[in-house]
């Protein structure tokens, strides 16, 4: 069996066990708790919620600022790179300086590289620190809402069972999992009214492709096509 079959086994399994665990009714004589007839289930989807969030002028803004602060810091060494690069080549091997230039090419390009990781390793964790604050807001005014309007509990599920995302099994698996709710009447759902709450955004719908998005040939270009022909 090849190796790299084992995480689909697994997710297999632990599905199929979790599943079986869910519909079976007890068998060994205990009797399963009776539910509060106070209990008012409602949902909501955090995580769309969060990457809208995300996107608004309390977050982007300053992302943006320090992704532009590390590309112009690594741009300056790029450029001076290219600066040795050059001088390099307009030199021979027996040229005084050439031996001195090839020390300073390679240690440039150390930096370079290092400067590199060091951006991505800094970008990871300032992108997890907004991810976290957003999260924390969007679970505090989620409780609160649910609260006012009389919920016992609130779970946090996105809605549509659909995957769009499959590029592999991780990725999937996380969908899997943001879905923990199957079935919920949608007046119960939270979602919208969180978004209000908070004055989120909806993001815009992406461009179609098909109506005129510059795809379609104008009408003087079709005119110039037909004199071309004439």
């Amino acid at each position: 069996m090849p190796r790299n079959s084992f995480p689909a086994i697994s997710l297999a399994v632990v599905a199929a066990v979790a599943v079986t665990v869910l519909m079976t009714p007890s068998v060994f004589g205990t009797r399963a708790a009776q539910p509060s007839s106070d209990n008012r289930i409602a949902t909501v989807d955090l995580l769309t919620l969060l990457e809208d969030q995300l996107q608004t002028e309390d977050y982007k803004p300053g992302r943006d600022a320090f992704r532009t602060e590390w590309e112009s810091r690594i741009e300056a060494v790029r450029q001076r790179l290219q600066r040795i690069e050059t001088e390099i080549q307009m030199l021979t091997p027996a040229d005084p300086n050439f031996r001195q230039l090839q020390q300073q090419y390679q240690q440039s390009g150390y930096e370079f590289q290092q400067l590199s990781r060091d951006a991505t390793i800094a970008f990871d964790q300032f992108n997890a620190e907004q991810a976290a604050e957003a999260y924390e807001t969007l679970h505090e005014n989620a409780a609160a809402l649910a609260e006012g309007l009389g919920y016992s509990h609130l779970y946090v599920s996105r809605q549509s069972g659909e995957i769009v995302e499959r590029g592999n099994l991780a990725t999937v698996t996380q969908e899997i999992l943001a879905r923990s709710v199957v079935i919920s009447p949608e007046g119960d759902d939270l979602t919208d009214r969180l978004r209000d709450r908070l004055s989120i955004p909806v993001p815009p719908e992406p461009a179609d492709a098909a109506s005129g998005t510059g795809d379609e040939p104008s009408e003087t270009d079709s005119q110039s096509e037909e004199s071309d022909s004439d």
